[in-house]
């Protein structure tokens, strides 16, 4: 769990660079390398919270639509 944290944490800091396309893209890596069953709690509020702060004017975008995919699911 600790590592995964990391990389999610590693993909905000790619959003705050101002990549967000980018901070999706490795937070959908990272969750889809997971089992199901580990897409929870912390991690999922960790992933969660960086597609929140993406401002929606850039919901349309493929990479922030598939992390909304990859949360839903």
């Amino acid at each position: 769990m600790t590592r995964t944290l990391l990389h999610i944490d590693a993909s905000a800091s790619s959003h705050h660079d101002g990549d967000s396309q980018e901070a999706c893209r490795r937070t959908v890596a990272t969750l889809t390398a997971l089992p199901a069953g580990y897409r929870t709690g912390l991690v999922r509020r960790r992933a969660q919270d960086l597609y929140e702060a993406i401002p929606a004017h850039h919901h349309h975008e493929r990479a922030v639509r598939e992390l909304r995919d990859v949360l839903a699911a």
